[in-house]
C-alpha cells in the first residue's frame, strides 16, 4: 500500500462542493421546479483534478500527471425506492466525462463505451471540474450537474478572493 497523499485544488475543498450541492438541491428538489422531475431521487459526484504530493521539487519537475479525485459524492432520496443504481451510473458517467469518452452534451459516443460502461448521459465537465447526477431524465441530470459546478467555481473563486493569497493582488469593483 503506498502512502503518497493527493493533493486537490486547494479552493475546490469538499465544504465547498457540499455547499454549492445544498445550494442546487435546494432550488431544484424544492418548490415548483421539482413538479418537472420524475422522481426526487439522485446520485450526484463530483471529480476534481489531483496530484501526487511526493516530490519536494515541485513546480520545477515537470511530469505532475493528473488523475480524478472523488472529492464529493451524495445521495438524494430513499437508496430502498430507487428504480437503478444511480450511484454505479453517476461514477460511471463521471469516470467517462473525465477521459473525455463523453462529450459533455446530450448523447454518449457508442465508439468509446467500454465494457462495463453507462449508456446514459447526464453531467458535466467545466474547468477541470466534472459534476455528474444520476436519476431524474438525463436533461435535469446535466442541468443539475451543470448548476453545481458553476455555483463550486463561483464559490472556490471568492474563497480565493478573500484569502491571503489574494490580499496583494487585484481587487476587483472596490
Amino acid at each position: 500500500m503506498s502512502n503518497e497523499k493527493l493533493v486537490t485544488p486547494k479552493f475546490l475543498t469538499r465544504q465547498i462542493a457540499e455547499q454549492a450541492v445544498d445550494y442546487v438541491l435546494k432550488t431544484v428538489m424544492e418548490g415548483p421546479f421539482s413538479q418537472l422531475l420524475k422522481r426526487l431521487a439522485c446520485h450526484i459526484v463530483i471529480l476534481v483534478p489531483s496530484m501526487k504530493d511526493d516530490r519536494p521539487d515541485y513546480p520545477a519537475w515537470p511530469n505532475y500527471p493528473l488523475e480524478p479525485c472523488a472529492l464529493y459524492e451524495r445521495s438524494v432520496g430513499d437508496r430502498g425506492t430507487w428504480t437503478g443504481k444511480y450511484d454505479d451510473i453517476a461514477r460511471c458517467k463521471g469516470l467517462q466525462l473525465w477521459h473525455d469518452r463523453n462529450d459533455d452534451r446530450t448523447n454518449i459516443m457508442p465508439h468509446l463505451l467500454f465494457p462495463g460502461d453507462t449508456v446514459y448521459w447526464g453531467g458535466v465537465k467545466r474547468h477541470g471540474i466534472v459534476v455528474t447526477c444520476s436519476g431524474v431524465q438525463p436533461w435535469f441530470d446535466k442541468m443539475i450537474s451543470g448548476m453545481i459546478a458553476d455555483v463550486m467555481i463561483a464559490l472556490a473563486y471568492n474563497a480565493w478572493m478573500l484569502s491571503e493569497d489574494k490580499k496583494e493582488g487585484v481587487d476587483f469593483l472596490t
